[in-house]
């Protein structure tokens, strides 16, 4: 066992026994019926992943396995923080999915229902892609989620409200998938989208969802390292899983458009803790990459990105901010090593022409993703003919205060789309502040009673 695997281990253990003394009486359910798979009871536990045998089905039966099909199943008791329980009905599919290379691996996706009755023709399907951006298990979307839980990973506990409330309070099915996979691949945008994909194929293949399988309209959205696997996943939809009805995708603060530019500006920078740990995770897909940094980073730069493997990113962004992770090379500036430089051109976007509905968002004085890769793109999405680009640059606002800014035009954009409005060619609007849009107020009055309702306990979507 490695310093690294026995530190994962340590805090697991840790978090794991701390759980136990917020877990609540266990409440009566029942469930639900399902075709051709077991829903297993909630855990008496709220485990981590690194100790929860859930995640870890052999390998025989991952690889025997279709993209999507469902391996395992069970009932969780979701909630907000892990002491808020959340009144809608929820479920975790394990299933297949496929890694960088097309190997057969396993991750689990969290599914929201609304209470109360599917309309005719089932319900709509929102994908949201949180942006866990950390290489440690126990920060997942999957474990955040369940009562019990421990909210070190506080960013990633809090940000399924907003699916919640924009998804669910519409009667909308939501999935959140764990799209960094069994191994915490942040940054690895190709692993992501595939996962994020098949983790709709599974969806929809879960007759407890109220779908109406590949013909449910379903939509992506994701903010920041949420974008890594949905907007690639609108890049490679047409040849990955053409037969499913994706209506759209929408990303905001687009992180894989220039993978390089991001790393370098923000070398030396207030969230350098937070970048460099996407070369750990996108390193644990290739390994040609993973050797050039274990050949090249000195002593100091192993350790620290090391650290990275044990900590969410909260606490990965605090430590060292400033931290010239570039400079930790013995010589050959990082970037331009063979290896490092193909696995981030594999994982960058511009690769293919979406042939679905794109809806991209970004602050103009994004202070951590500049805004300059995602204008590139757009233009090279319209000059190839994109069918639909719908992009806005927002002046009065940066990184952090564009996750809330732009909820309502997101969430507008989405609805439309699984609503069936047509959309068509190219336009880039950039506005002085998506606040001032006459649609703001009336999407906000619309997501946050849910939001409200969810927080007291109420019941979600069931009307």
């Amino acid at each position: 066992m490695t310093a690294t695997t026995r530190r994962r281990t340590a805090a697991a253990i840790a978090l794991a026994a701390t759980a136990i003394l917020f877990l609540p009486s266990t409440p009566a359910w029942a469930d639900p019926p399902a075709s051709g798979v077991v829903i297993e009871p909630p855990p008496a536990v709220t485990l981590p992943p690194e100790l929860d045998s859930f995640y870890r089905p052999a390998a025989d039966r991952i690889a025997a396995a279709q993209p999507g099909e469902i391996l395992r199943v069970r009932s969780i008791l979701p909630a907000f923080f892990g002491l808020v329980p959340l009144n809608v009905d929820a479920w975790q599919l394990l299933y297949r999915t496929n890694d960088s290379h097309g190997q057969a691996i396993a991750t689990v996706t969290t599914v929201l229902k609304p209470r109360g009755a599917a309309p005719e023709g089932g319900r709509k399907l929102l994908s949201y892609q949180i942006a866990e951006d950390s290489a440690a298990q126990y920060c997942a979307p999957s474990y955040v989620v369940q009562h019990g839980s421990l909210p070190v990973d506080y960013v990633n506990a809090a940000e399924p409200l907003i699916p919640l409330a924009a998804g669910v309070g519409q009667g909308w099915t939501v999935t959140l998938p764990d799209y960094e996979g069994p191994n915490s691949a942040y940054g690895a945008a190709r692993l992501g989208a595939q996962a994020t994909l098949d983790g709709i194929r599974a969806v929809e293949n879960f007759q407890p969802a109220e779908l109406n399988g590949a013909a449910t309209p379903a939509a992506l959205w994701g903010y920041s390292g949420g974008t890594i696997p949905t907007s690639f996943a609108a890049e490679i939809t047409q040849d990955y899983a053409p037969e499913l009805n994706i209506v759209g995708t929408a990303s905001g603060g687009v992180a894989p458009a220039d993978f390089a530019g991001i790393v370098r500006h923000n070398n030396g920078g207030l969230y350098a803790g937070l970048i460099s740990a996407a070369f750990v995770g996108i390193a644990t897909e290739y390994p040609d990459m993973e050797s050039e940094l274990r050949q090249h980073v000195n002593g100091l730069g192993q350790l620290i990105l090391a650290s990275k493997k044990v900590l969410c990113h909260p606490e990965g962004t605090a430590l060292l901010p400033g931290f010239d992770y570039l400079g930790t090379s013995d010589g050959p500036d990082l970037l331009s090593l063979p290896g490092v430089g193909s696995a981030i051109a594999d994982n960058t976007l511009g690769q293919r022409i979406p042939n679905i509905p794109v809806f991209l968002y970004h602050a103009q004085w994004d202070e951590i993703i500049p805004n300059i890769g995602t204008d590139r793109l757009v233009d090279k999405y319209c000059a190839a003919g994109a069918p639909s680009v719908t992009y806005e640059r927002e002046l009065l606002a940066e990184h952090i205060s564009g996750v809330l800014t732009h909820i309502p035009s997101a969430f507008n954009w989405i609805r439309d789309r699984l609503n069936g409005v047509p959309t068509s060619g190219c336009t880039v609007t950039s506005p002085v502040s998506a606040v001032t849009d006459p649609q703001f107020a009336q999407a906000l009055s619309e997501i946050l009673p849910p939001m409200a309702q969810a927080l007291v306990g109420q019941a979600i979507g069931a009307s």
